[in-house]
């Protein structure tokens, strides 16, 4: 696929200098081709720099970047990359854009990209530490440069299928359109596609026996589901699932199992249940039963998976599918084999830097959608079906505040995992044309933020507050796990983990963590030790009472005692140095609700009936998760109903375009 822009879009709105680069103390220039003897200003007024090739060094996100700056007497030349340690996909766009910019407008003043806030600057102070030895007037280089004003003139497209967002749920519906024959636009307001799918560090859940006969099914797993049999059902649907259940565990039982027991059926009433009862049981059938499907089709398009499942944090079973990293991280594989596919096709064009921002209506029918570029040009795309996968609202705190009825305040000191585009944008225009919305109320915290993590799966982690000690089974509900340490000091408290999941510095989702040991990460810090009594002494815990908790937790996993908090999810002690811990708080995490769809993803008005050519899938959707979406159910959802989205949108365009 061509990637098409309808204008030439600026690479970053020049308007004022980053704060915070580094001074020529903190970050030492190396020259690395330089002239024998280097001219004083009074020898060359007039040349603003060496001529040189210079190295300069900046931290990031993922730690140390360095850069090689090219300059004559006059200008640069050129900025280079030379190592970097930032999260493949979502750094990209910085690491693509800032050296262009800096080099096309000679100029330091660059504002950062969005999304790419921690990359942007390391860039911008390499570059600095690079040239200011050697450059005679650096506040020559502090000063923006004037833009061009935008065209006015409207770019006017056409297609079958617009998706709206290029996200996991986009991509998917972008690739089972353009698979079904019909050709495909998508918009992504971001600099770069992936959005908060392309972040994640969390798993694929689907019912998957064959992954699971290497697992050994506990006795509090067969107590789980006993009880989830023992349940008052509350409508057809979930009496229907029980039924299911019991005659497939009773066949498991009766053959001798001992393997970790799943099917779609305990899925969904773990679903239902998990998010009491508020879901809607007909979406939640559709989901569970397509989840393993998810698995296969990214498996088509290139994606790898490692042996076995996990329980990823909040999942409640071990039915996380983890992909192999072999895109650098989790969310990348999640999204670089749909992109690799996309980018061959002719008929599929991806807009980056545009925002839809309405709806096109004609008789009620939805025929398109309008908007803006980055900067600044409006666009009108015309097309025979539209789908919305433009992500939910957390970052959005007014949105937040507007719809919140079950936390004391999601107000702007109340951070976000997700990335600066989750902002709502689908929900508005959905609303805006009389769609309706559902469980919008629901928003979920996650108990830790998104920086310091070293990976969603809980198996091996253990959260203790600034006392020393554990307080919630960790393989609990999210918002549960999110209420109980919003009661700790300071609503506060630390992931302490070890040797077993942080290998040579990386754990087992790709997260270079060793590089990000000391960094403020917007509060979140990691620590790192080679005895717990001196991860105890950094942290500023009580020593005795940490490597209590640790010895208790170590006995409730070789079997010896039983936690007294109910964990029942287990894999290695903590015991191999080196030892690590993560201070971390609550953040938003993942909006439930949203715009109501019917099984095929058709959109839905406020009287229930079909808005013909208007289709949602993933977080800009409700209706699946209830009110607490369980862990590694997202990334279910996005490729289940995108694939669904793309499917019924490619069929309605198809049967309404002319024949050849």
């Amino acid at each position: 696929m061509k990637r098409f822009f309808a204008a030439a879009v600026c690479l970053c709105m020049l308007l004022s200098l980053l704060a915070g680069c580094a001074s020529p103390a903190q970050q030492q220039a190396i020259p690395t081709a330089a002239p024998e003897e280097t001219p004083q200003p009074s020898e060359a007024p007039t040349a603003l720099f060496v001529p040189g090739t210079y190295e300069g060094t900046g931290t990031g996100f993922g730690g140390e970047l360095k850069v090689s700056v090219e300059v004559d007497e006059a200008s640069i030349l050129s900025v280079t990359i030379l190592e970097n340690r930032e999260t493949a996909g979502v750094a990209d766009p910085a690491l693509e854009k800032i050296p262009a910019a800096i080099v096309e407008n000679q100029t330091l003043a660059i504002d950062a990209i969005s999304g790419c806030t921690f990359a942007s600057k390391a860039i911008l102070d390499a570059v600095t530490a690079a040239l200011t030895p050697v450059c005679s007037d650096m506040n020559a280089l502090q000063e923006a440069v004037k833009q061009d004003a935008a065209s006015s003139e409207t770019i006017e497209l056409s297609t079958d299928v617009v998706v709206i967002g290029a996200g996991g749920a986009g991509l998917s519906a972008a690739t089972e359109a353009v698979e079904a024959g019909a050709s495909v636009i998508v918009l992504e307001k971001m600099p770069a596609i992936g959005g908060n799918t392309i972040r994640a560090g969390s798993a694929l859940n689907a019912a998957d026996p064959e992954r699971q006969k290497s697992i050994e099914m506990t006795d509090l797993e067969r107590e789980t589901i006993k009880g989830i049999l023992a349940a008052e059902p509350r409508d057809d649907y979930m009496a229907q699932w029980q039924k299911t259940l019991s005659e497939e565990f009773s066949a498991y039982e009766a053959a001798g199992s001992t393997y970790l027991f799943d099917s779609p059926s305990l899925h969904k009433l773990q679903t239902y249940m998990g998010g009491d009862y508020v879901g809607n049981p007909e979406i939640i059938d559709v989901f569970c039963d397509n989840a393993l499907a998810g698995v296969e089709f990214l498996s088509k398009y290139g994606a790898l998976w490692q042996d076995g499942v996990t329980a990823a944090m909040g999942a409640t079973w071990k039915r996380s599918h983890n992909p192999q990293l072999i895109y650098g991280s989790k969310g990348a594989t999640f999204i670089y084999p749909l992109r690799d596919f996309l980018e061959r096709q002719e008929d599929c064009q991806i807009f980056v830097d545009h925002k839809a921002e309405h709806l096109i209506m004609d008789n009620g029918v939805c025929t398109g959608v309008s908007g803006t570029t980055t900067d600044g040009q409006p666009f009108v795309v015309s097309a025979l079906s539209v789908v919305i996968a433009a992500g939910g609202f957390s970052a959005n705190v007014e949105m937040r505040e507007q719809y919140n009825k079950h936390w004391a305040t999601l107000n702007e000191n109340v951070g976000t995992s997700n990335h600066p585009g989750a902002t709502g944008d689908g929900i508005t225009m959905a609303l805006e044309i009389g769609a309706n919305l559902v469980g919008m109320e629901w928003i979920q915290l996650t108990p830790w933020g998104s920086k310091a993590i070293p990976q969603a799966a809980i198996d091996n982690q253990i959260f203790v507050n600034k006392e020393g000690e554990r307080f919630i089974n960790e393989d609990n509900r999210r918002d549960v796990m999110a209420a109980e340490a919003l009661k700790q000091t300071d609503s506060t408290f630390f992931l302490i983990y070890d040797g077993h999941i942080i290998v040579d510095g990386v754990s087992q989702t790709g997260n270079k963590m060793d590089e990000r040991v000391g960094q403020d990460l917007d509060g979140e810090m990691i620590y790192k030790a080679d005895t717990l009594e001196d991860l105890a002494t950094q942290i500023g815990v009580p020593y005795e009472a940490l490597q209590k908790t640790v010895d208790d937790f170590n006995a409730c996993v070789d079997g010896s005692a039983a936690d007294p908090l109910g964990r029942s999810l287990y894999d290695q002690k903590i015991d191999k140095a080196p030892f690590y811990a993560s201070k971390t708080f609550p953040v938003v995490h993942h909006t439930m609700g949203g715009i109501e769809i019917n099984p095929s993803t058709e959109v839905l008005d406020g009287a229930g009936n079909v808005i013909p050519g208007l289709y949602a899938a993933g977080e800009t959707t409700g209706g699946v998760h209830g009110s607490n979406r369980l862990g590694g159910n997202a990334i279910a959802d996005i490729f289940v109903f995108g694939r669904i989205a793309g499917q019924s949108a490619a069929a309605q365009a198809l049967s309404l375009a002319p024949a050849a």
